[in-house]
Order: C-alpha cells, then structure tokens, then sequence
C-alpha cells in the first residue's frame, strides 16, 4: 500500500463537501447557526472557519473554557490571543465558561434569562475557579506522574490503591469533559444551533476522546474523517500554516507516550490496520516494531465500543 497516495486528498473538494453536508443538514432542520467548543488545538479552529462558512461568523458562538484549574489568567489570556488572532468571530460571540459556571448554568436556565443563564464574563474579565480540592489532588498527582513518565492506566478491575486511586484521576477528568458538553448543548439548543465536535480520524480509531464527552457526542463531527496527517494539511489550507508553526510539538503527547511514535508513524499503521493487513505485512512495509503496531492494535480494537454508542441488543 502507497501511503502517500492513500493520505491524498483534495483540501478544497474537502472542505466543499463538508461545508454542503452540514449546511445542507442545517436547511432541512431549520437550524440557524452553530457552537464550538475552543480548545488550543487545530481541529478546533477549523471548525470555527468551517462553521463560519456555512453560517457567517454573527451565528457561530465558541465556548472557551479554562483550560486548568489554576487561578492564574495566563491561559485563558493566550486563548484570547490566538481566538482574535485566527478567527474573525465576534467578541459577543465568545462564551467564557468553567466548571462551576456550567453547572450554575443548568441549574439556573430559564426562558427570561439569556447570556447569564451561561455563565459568561466578558472577554477580558477572568471569573474565578473553585475547583474542589480532591479533583486538584487527584488531578494534579497523576499529571506529575504523566510528567515523569511513571504514569501507567489502570487495569480493566483494579485492585490496588495505585490503580483505584487513578481509575478516580480518570473518572474525574472525564467529569470535566463531559459538564463542557453539557453547557455547549444548553447554548446550542437554547438558541436553535447545533454542536460541531473536533475529533479527527487518528483520535478516533484509536479511542482517544471521552466517551459522551465534547469531542463525541456531537451533532456533527467534521473532521473525523480526516486522519492527523490529513487534519495537518487541511489546516495550511484553511490559512493556520502560522498557528502550527508556533506549536511546540506536532505530535500529541498521548502518541508519544501510548506508542512512542509519531503522528506520520501512527497513521501509517491506522491506515493498513483499517485495509485489513496483519501486523507482519505492516511492520514490512513500514519498518515500526511489531510491538508498537500491536499497541496500536489493542487501542483500535478495544475502542470499538466507543465509537459504536449508544450500544442496542439486536433482537432479530
């Protein structure tokens, strides 16, 4: 199998079916605009470019949560930066959120109440964040052993007091995930929009999103059709050559360390995995380890029943 040739595509015949698909969707269900979860990644903001493109930047709203539970402004600040560095979307547009906004949120909605129904500050104005304290504990611990390379998952049933302190690290995060996209759905339909979800086809195949989270449970996921290879390329096209540029690494942490190999590497074994080749033929044709390729393996086939939700029993 040709890689190269199996990771061509036509960026611009791209974007056009996507842009057809979703608008077309839109049409049918007389849907008037879209929402956006903003992450620092670059899936996220094609989708904004892509959005706009169907609905105009006045209809796009992009909720921009904190990216960690410190109390300091300097990520939320650097999101700001690249938002109206990239993007052309209103400040009235951007929904600055966390977790305890989220959940006032919920809580509060009512058909009087609008923007603060969301939690919204205004850009420039940083809310607080109150994160409970055994989520910091327990976040922060696993973070340190991810940072020193220590850090293992837990196993299917976990017996230890390491494996079940961190099988709760996971729950919690996965918590955080899942409240976002429990505040991007009240925005969407409180205001007749629908959700795009920024997962691409590498992320996808191997599990690596939250199930129910904010890159899953969507009502449109664009790119995931798009290996990160591809995601990569699309994203020069849509005019973010300089935003990768000033990215620190292209290659995911999760990859380097679920696989030890890069993107282009990881890619090159989905796409074989995907045509049915056994793990000999693709270690031939790509010179990765076996042990590598079967890791990936594990992650491609044990994901399944991720991707394939809500599960229903066939009964024929």
């Amino acid at each position: 199998m040709n890689l190269e040739k199996a990771l061509e595509f036509d960026s611009e015949k791209v974007q056009a079916l996507i842009i057809d698909y979703i608008g077309s969707t839109l049409k049918k269900r007389d849907i008037e605009g879209l929402v956006i979860i903003y992450r620092d990644c670059l899936e996220s903001l094609i989708n904004v470019k892509l959005a706009a493109s169907i609905v105009g930047w006045e209809n796009v709203k992009l909720l921009v949560p904190r990216g960690r539970f410190s109390t300091d402004t300097t990520t939320r600040s650097s999101d700001l930066q690249i938002i109206k560095k990239y993007l052309e979307i209103p400040t009235d547009n951007l929904i600055l959120v966390n977790i305890e906004q989220a959940l006032t949120a919920i809580n509060n909605l009512t058909f009087e109440k609008t923007k603060s129904a969301y939690g919204v500050s205004t850009p420039g104005i940083n809310p607080l964040y109150n994160y409970n304290l055994s989520y910091y504990l327990l976040r922060g611990m696993a973070q340190s052993e991810i940072e020193d390379s220590t850090f293992t998952p837990p196993q299917k049933k976990p017996t230890t007091d390491r494996e079940l302190f961190h099988q709760k690290t996971i729950a919690h995060y996965k918590s955080k995930i899942r409240l976002h996209m429990l505040l991007a759905y009240l925005v969407a339909e409180s205001e007749n929009k629908s959700f795009l979800g920024a997962v691409n086809k590498t992320e996808w195949l191997l599990g690596l999103f939250t199930k129910f989270g904010t890159y899953h449970a969507a009502d449109f996921l664009p790119l995931a059709n798009l290996y990160r290879t591809q995601t990569m390329q699309f994203g020069e096209y849509m005019g973010l050559g300089e935003y990768l540029k000033t990215k620190k690494r292209e290659t995911p942490t999760s990859y380097k360390y679920l696989f030890d190999l890069s993107y282009k590497e990881v890619d090159q074994v989905l796409i074989r995995l995907e045509a049915g080749l056994p793990v000999e033929k693709i270690q031939s044709e790509t010179s990765i380890s076996k042990s590598c390729i079967k890791k990936i393996l594990n992650n491609f086939q044990g994901s399944d029943y991720a991707r394939c939700v809500p599960l229903i029993p066939k009964l024929d």
